[in-house]
């Protein structure tokens, strides 16, 4: 996860540039009172769909309402990775490989034990749906 910190978006792989892009904008829409997962919905077509957006609802509230403090995340045209974009971006990475153990241990950093675990289902459900839809 180290070699995303301060990583131009435009270089990462298409699904972690998507997943960024997706949670940028699922916090930006937050901010601004509005409904996040609405915001990221139609991005979600190529990804698994409603499925997968349902779950990557799951994950964002899960972060949200299960971290001790406040977890940075840029605005959708920021160009570079920050670290806890890049922290997160790791999760998803390990989640991918199917390193779930050490993929809950790294959420465990940013969130408490039960937001971890369903941040870790959350994941695997839109990795899976992900897979399904491609």
């Amino acid at each position: 996860m180290y070699d995303l910190i301060d990583r131009p978006v435009a270089e990462l792989p298409v699904f972690e540039r998507y997943l960024l892009d997706a949670t940028r904008t699922w916090v930006h829409a937050l901010t601004l009172a509005g409904v996040p997962a609405a915001a990221t919905a139609g991005g979600f077509a190529e990804h698994g769909g409603a499925t997968a957006c349902a779950a990557f609802d799951q994950v964002m509230r899960a972060m949200d309402e299960g971290s001790a403090e406040t977890l940075v995340f840029q605005r959708p045209c920021h160009s570079d990775v920050e670290e806890t974009e890049a922290v997160v971006l790791g999760i998803w990475r390990l989640v991918r490989a199917d390193r779930i153990a050490a993929a809950q241990a790294a959420a465990a950093t940013l969130v408490d034990g039960t937001a971890a675990r369903a941040v870790i289902a959350g994941m695997t459900r839109v990795v899976a749906a992900d897979h399904m839809a491609g």
